[in-house]
Order: C-alpha cells, then structure tokens, then sequence
C-alpha cells in the first residue's frame, strides 16, 4: 500500500512539475491567466495533502501543518508566474487546497469524523485506493485542459494577459 501511494504521490509531482514548466515557458508569450495557476495549484494541492495524509503515520495536526506548508509553495511557485497583484490569491488557493487534501484523508481514514457509518479495515485500503486513483485522473485531466487552453491561446494569438471585448 505505502509503495503504492508512493508511485502515486510521485507521479502526481511529476505532472505538476509538467504543468508548471509548460506555463513557465509560455508565460511571457501568451500572458498567463490567473484562473489557470488559481486552478492548477488549489488541485494539486488538494491531492498532495490527501496522499501525504495517506502516507505519513504522523498526527492530523502535524499532517495539516506540512500540507499547508507545501500548498502554500505550490501557490507561490504559480502565482510568480503572473502578475504580482495575483501571488496572495493564488498562494490562497495552494493553502486552501492542502488543508483540504487533508481534511479529505482524514475522513476517507475515519468515516466517522462526519458521522458517516464506520467500516471495516478493507474498505478503509480500498477508499484509500480509488480516491488516490481519482485524485491522479483529476490532475491528469486538468493538465490536459490547461495543455488545451495554452494550444488554443497560442493559436489565436493572444499576447496580452487579459483579453478585452
């Protein structure tokens, strides 16, 4: 199971390293939109707090602490990638996205935590499973939609970081 979640934290790091330097190299010519850095960092994020907490034997509490820590990096290396104005926001979204990557963890190990009815041990590993798989399809896909954007962003020529009507 640990090895498992490894490939798969390790994967997921992986696509957002994908991500980040595909909006690195194209953020001066085509002017990289918020929503786009906003939307990549709060899912990856949110994945990476829930498998850490898959991962780590440690405390909620510690868990929560080292997810925001690395939510709120995830925000900051993408919110440096637009203007200035937007790195609070976006550095946000990263700690938001963590926080609640674990909170997720938290009750996918302990159904009870919301007054969901307990079950038994194998169900607990195979939850931990599908949302961890779940999780990567999410990651997958937004990557394959901000790929798309920036394909079509470049195809039509924008240049400038917002698009007046």
């Amino acid at each position: 199971m640990t090895l498992f979640l490894s490939c798969i934290l390790t994967f997921n790091s992986s696509i957002g390293l994908f991500i980040y330097r595909s909006l690195y190299r194209k953020r001066k010519a085509l002017g990289v939109k918020d929503g786009m850095a906003m939307c990549a960092s709060s899912i990856l994020s949110l994945n990476m707090g829930m498998n850490l907490l898959f991962l780590l034997p440690a405390s909620i509490s510690l868990t929560s602490i080292i997810s925001g820590i690395i939510g709120g990096s995830i925000g900051i290396l993408f919110g440096l990638l637009v203007i200035f104005q937007s790195l609070l926001s976006i550095f946000f979204y990263g700690v938001v996205g963590g926080l609640m990557g674990t909170m997720l963890g938290a009750v996918i190990k302990n159904p009870s935590l919301c007054s969901l009815p307990t079950v038994n041990i194998n169900m607990v590993e195979q939850n931990t499973i599908i949302f961890s798989l779940f999780g990567s399809i999410l990651i997958v896909l937004t990557t394959g939609l901000l790929w798309y954007s920036l394909i079509k962003q470049e195809q039509m020529g924008e240049s400038s970081a917002y698009v007046s009507l």
